[in-house]
């Protein structure tokens, strides 16, 4: 009989398998997740046009001005902002609307009614502004600044509505009737009702807080929850929790994606309108902070593998690991090494990432290195050192990044020695 205890990393692995597999199976922070998920390539597009609108070099702004022949700059820049006003201007918008699909087709009811419905009670809290010529909606209502509104309308919408849609409180029409016909007669009364449900709630927060959904929801949960995601500790301790959901076998970056990413991309808005607008981004944390600064770390055991491995396995992995790694895809090393589960790696897989972001943090803080602009909103697989720059606008941005992976392979290298060592031994065996 086999009286064998557990082990340590068998017990948090029984512990933490159930919760993230309910945070995983959870489809509401799913949903988030999928709409977040669904937003990303907008950005990267509208990124593209800001990068050639706001150049980092001076000189490739004045050779494109020279080019097109205009007084100045800004006349061909302001045409490249048609796009950015056509999708990161209209970020909340769009996350509503991909946020409501998913949840929908997750709750198994009618998507594009539950889309449309979500659509209207966004725009229905949305307050107009009035001047001489008539009333217009303010695009920067429906920006990424109204992604916590977007997001709980989006899943307050969708479930109401299938709530009433499965009291069967609708219209029936006869069964001869052809869906396409009939599906949208019986979506009158569930989606009335929800559009009335969100009518009420505007009058109510008008009436008791003489404000709107998205001023009383940013004051009381966007403030607080981006001034904890926004701050050194936070990210420190979500990069920490993360890399250890990691080291057991979990997906960390899934698991924190859908509670960080829309407050992490409401700070990256708030820096691409600071350099829009001339101004100096003051958000150290954003997404391009936590996706090309916070995020280097265990590319420092790859490159420790590479400069002292001797052992046949090592120098292998080192080969196979690198070039992924390149684009910031870790999974070749965690399964090959692997540092996945692996104890003697325990400390710098989950601290290395802790350190690099400290660093990182002090060196915006103390203006050694450009703030992220939030121009270049460019994928997490954009490889180090081009990103540093882009995200940056400065060459400074780039060393920075050379300078973590310095660090987290200081931070690997005796461990990986010490690994090294051991499996040459039972090579030699």
């Amino acid at each position: 009989m086999n009286h064998d205890k557990p082990s340590l990393g068998d017990k948090i692995q029984s512990t933490l398998g159930p919760f993230a597999s309910k945070v995983n199976g959870n489809i509401y922070i799913t949903s988030v997740r999928d709409a977040m998920l669904a937003y990303m390539p907008f950005t990267f597009i509208a990124s593209i046009f800001l990068i050639i609108a706001f150049f980092p070099i001076q000189q490739v702004t004045d050779f494109i001005t020279m080019v097109l022949r205009t007084e100045d700059a800004s006349v061909w820049q302001e045409k490249l902002l048609y796009v950015n006003n056509a999708t990161l201007a209209i970020g909340g918008l769009l996350v509503v609307i991909s946020l409501a699909k998913s949840l929908a087709e997750k709750l198994e009811t009618n998507i594009l009614q539950c889309v449309l419905t979500a659509f209207v009670s966004f725009l229905l809290l949305t307050p107009l502004d009035a001047m001489e010529a008539g009333t217009f909606l303010d695009i920067t209502r429906v920006s990424a600044q109204s992604m916590f509104l977007a997001i709980i309308v989006g899943i307050f919408s969708t479930v109401l509505y299938k709530k009433i849609e499965g009291k069967g409180i609708k219209i029936k029409m006869p069964a001869a009737v052809p869906p396409a016909v009939s599906g949208p007669f019986e979506s009158v009364i569930p989606s009335f009702l929800v559009i009335t449900t969100i009518w009420v709630i505007r009058l109510i927060i008008e009436a008791l807080f003489n404000s709107d959904a998205m001023t009383l929801i940013n004051g009381t949960l966007g403030i607080p929850l981006t001034m904890l995601g926004g701050s050194l500790v936070g990210m420190v301790v979500v990069k920490i929790f993360e890399q250890f959901l990691w080291f057991f076998g979990l997906h960390g970056t899934s698991i924190i994606q859908a509670v960080m990413d829309p407050i992490h991309q409401v700070l990256e808005d708030q820096n691409r309108v600071a350099s829009v607008a001339g101004e100096i981004p003051t958000n150290i944390i954003s997404m391009s902070f936590r996706n090309h600064f916070a995020s280097i770390g265990v590319v420092g055991a790859i490159i420790a593998i590479l400069i002292v491995a001797k052992s046949k396995q090592y120098k292998e992995v080192g080969k196979i690991a690198s070039v992924p790694y390149i684009f910031n895809i870790g999974e070749p090393a965690l399964f090959g090494i692997p540092l996945m589960l692996n104890f003697s790696f325990l400390i710098p897989f989950v601290f290395a990432n802790a350190v690099t972001t400290i660093v990182a943090y002090f060196a915006f803080y103390f203006g050694l290195v450009p703030i992220p602009t939030g121009l270049a909103q460019i994928p997490w697989t954009t490889p180090p050192i081009i990103s540093g720059y882009f995200v940056t606008g400065s060459i400074m941005g780039a060393l920075l990044q050379i300078v973590l992976i310095v660090i987290a392979t200081m931070i690997w290298l005796p461990f990986i020695k010490v690994a090294d060592k051991q499996i040459c031994i039972e090579e030699a065996q």
